[in-house]
């Protein structure tokens, strides 16, 4: 069953002082001018991006919107929406952490009529909002522009975004960038936690291993198109699904994509299975109620003795309610 069409990101915001954070390009500041549309007091927007001179008289106004916030002022004595990339918290504020587009948003944003094609897009464009708005000669140049804004060591995000779902230890990936450029190993720890804590990253350890080489996810897994020639769907789609899990404990073990324990839930991340592959696979599988196989768009009945087995393609298994 498809979801009906919405017009709009999930997350809404409500008249009261809001920290809206999260990576560069996820669509932070056009969430505030939807909610700007039904908004019928006066209020100000201040972008600290920008260089001309601002005016921070605050008389007269019912809500103000401080984006790409530097902290470099007293707040404001009316509501106030904080916009930022830094992941802070404040008295008297809520706090929102914006990701990038879920294919659910993504198909509601897309003009394809078919679900399939749309997913296709996703797959090449990726999920940050404006790239829908884009024509696909332009796609390419906007992601280079979103990453050259990134306020990281470049080196060390490229390692990141070229090599989504591949598993290192932090120590491996810091010998082989100091061969490419003078880091010292504070340095990239500290980026590297950086990373993490603003959600440009996310690191999946293996189940009750801490410290076995994990899994890396970028907050937009096509930053891997235009870093590297190497192309690994399977590692893209494991990256789409990852973003699309919205659990709180998610590790890998050497015999599923994923594991979420306190569901007893394997993830199998499959895009082009069969029932012969599928049958090997599964007999290493243990501790598991039910493993869901998830492909681009294969879909086939499985039994299994010991624990219920799923088949189903990526936009089914999205929308299943």
């Amino acid at each position: 069953m498809l979801p009906k069409k919405i017009n709009d990101r999930k997350l809404k915001l409500t008249y009261e002082n809001t920290i809206i954070s999260g990576p560069k390009g996820v669509g932070k500041t056009f969430l505030v001018f939807n909610f700007l549309e039904n908004f019928k007091g006066k209020y100000k927007y201040i972008d600290f991006a920008d260089y001309r001179e601002k005016n921070f008289d605050f008389s007269d106004t019912e809500l103000v919107i401080l984006d790409n916030f530097d902290f470099s002022i007293d707040l404001p004595p009316v509501t106030t929406f904080i916009i930022t990339d830094q992941a802070v918290k404040l008295d008297g504020f809520k706090n929102i952490e914006l990701k990038a587009l879920d294919f659910e948003e993504f198909f509601s944003f897309d003009n394809s009529q078919s679900i399939t094609h749309s997913f296709d897009k996703f797959l090449k464009t990726g999920n940050l909002p404006r790239s829908l708005f884009l024509e696909d000669y332009f796609k390419e140049e906007y992601l280079r522009e979103t990453f050259e804004l990134l306020p990281y060591n470049k080196e060390i995000l490229k390692f990141y975004f070229a090599h989504i779902g591949e598993k290192f230890t932090l120590y491996q990936i810091y010998q082989i960038l100091k061969k490419r450029i003078k880091i010292s190993k504070d340095s990239f720890y500290k980026t590297t936690n950086e990373l993490i804590e603003k959600k440009v990253i996310y690191e999946v350890n293996k189940f009750n291993s801490p410290k076995s080489p994990k899994k890396f996810y970028s907050y937009n897994f096509a930053f891997k198109n235009i870093l590297t020639n190497r192309k690994n769907i399977l590692f893209t789609f494991e990256n789409i699904i990852f973003l699309e899990l919205n659990e709180d404990e998610i590790y890998y073990k050497d015999t599923l994509s994923f594991y979420i324990p306190n569901k007893e839930l394997g993830i199998m991340v499959m895009p082009f299975a069969n029932e012969e592959i599928l049958e090997e696979k599964l007999k290493k599988v243990k501790d598991v109620k039910k493993v869901q196989v998830i492909t681009v768009s294969n879909e086939f009945d499985f039994e299994h003795k010991n624990f219920e087995v799923e088949v189903t393609p990526f936009w089914q298994w999205r929308f299943a309610e």
